[in-house]
């Protein structure tokens, strides 16, 4: 859906700023250094304490989280057209902004179980739904469990299939000996679609190509970003990630301590489905370079890697070429 009245990234940004009326921006900005420190050192959990460092993660990360899965599921939906989600799992939802996203992106959607292990911050997301299209239109259900904790494969179990599972930024912040298990317990929950997100850094890519490694040994298909599923091409040293721009508030501004009104979310992903998806021919890997009389696009392929350039006088070509993204999906014809 691309329908302007299910753009909610405004009504996302009206509701933390909602939220934040009356809380000292001192604070705020404490609390959004820790949150940005934890981010450095590999996770957030630690720095989520108090209701001042949750309403932080809500101003400076949920916008950028937003922007991020709505870039993903836009793909996985042209990549699988067929694809029309009625129920949602968000695994390691936190204040529930994968929702958001889903639903702009899903028309179909009725009903969403959220996951954290923070009870606090799904009352936080509960609060950021209060009086909202989504709220109104979609049933939500908050669960607090521990992915990370023994036990957690049995209970996620116990949730039952949903069309639509995501991991949102998670797998980074569980215990390694436990990531594997789990994406296995979210792979046999997931009735349609898994599409996992990590940071867009070798690390992050490193945990998303593992866990597709995983699910292809299972019988899952790659929907996207891939256009295949064989072993990821690239180098060692070399890792697979995208850019997501999204404009910032001035709220975000000030705790960042930013002068630009945008900024681009780094983001690493793979999206799987039961069914068989529709992937791109060929994959844009870099931001495209527009040079005199040529435009140089760094390609995934079904084959591999390659470099293409397209020519002026290619007319149709090299305007496409013009037009195509970083993360982009290429037509080697």
């Amino acid at each position: 859906m691309t329908d302007a009245s299910r753009d909610l990234s405004m009504a996302l940004r009206g509701a933390i700023d909602r939220l934040l009326q009356g809380v000292p921006m001192a604070a705020l900005q404490r609390a959004a250094g820790r949150l940005t420190g934890a981010y450095r050192d590999g996770g957030a959990g630690a720095a989520m304490a108090e209701d001042i460092d949750r309403l932080a993660y809500a101003a400076v990360r949920a916008p950028a989280t937003f922007a991020a899965m709505r870039a993903v599921l836009a793909e996985l939906c042209r990549r699988a057209p067929g694809f029309d989600p009625r129920s949602l799992l968000d695994l390691g939802s936190g204040p529930g902004t994968a929702l958001w996203s889903t639903w702009e992106t899903c028309e179909g959607l009725e009903a969403a179980t959220h996951v954290d292990r923070d009870a606090a911050m799904g009352h936080l997301g509960e609060r950021l739904l209060e009086g909202s299209t989504v709220a109104r239109q979609v049933r939500s259900t908050w669960r607090t469990l521990d992915l990370g904790a023994r036990g957690a494969k049995t209970q996620l179990g116990a949730l039952g299939a949903h069309d639509l599972v995501l991991f949102g930024y998670v797998l980074g912040e569980l215990p390694e000996e436990r990531r594997a298990e789990t994406v296995d317990a979210a792979w046999d929950v997931t009735a349609g679609a898994l599409v996992i997100v990590e940071p867009g850094t070798p690390a992050g890519t490193a945990r998303v190509l593992s866990a597709r490694e995983q699910l292809l040994a299972r019988g899952a298909m790659v929907a996207a970003p891939c256009p295949h599923g064989a072993d990821c091409p690239l180098p060692a040293g070399d890792w697979c990630h995208f850019g997501a721009r999204l404009n910032r508030s001035a709220v975000q501004r000030r705790l960042k301590g930013a002068s630009l009104g945008y900024e681009d979310e780094k983001y690493a992903y793979v999206a799987l489905t039961r069914e068989a998806a529709d992937p791109c021919a060929a994959r844009v890997l870099r931001r495209p370079r527009i040079e005199k009389g040529h435009v140089r696009l760094h390609l995934c392929e079904r084959d591999g890697l390659r470099t293409t350039v397209v020519a002026r006088r290619d007319r149709e070509g090299f305007r496409a070429a013009r037009k195509v993204g970083w993360g982009g999906a290429w037509s080697p014809t």
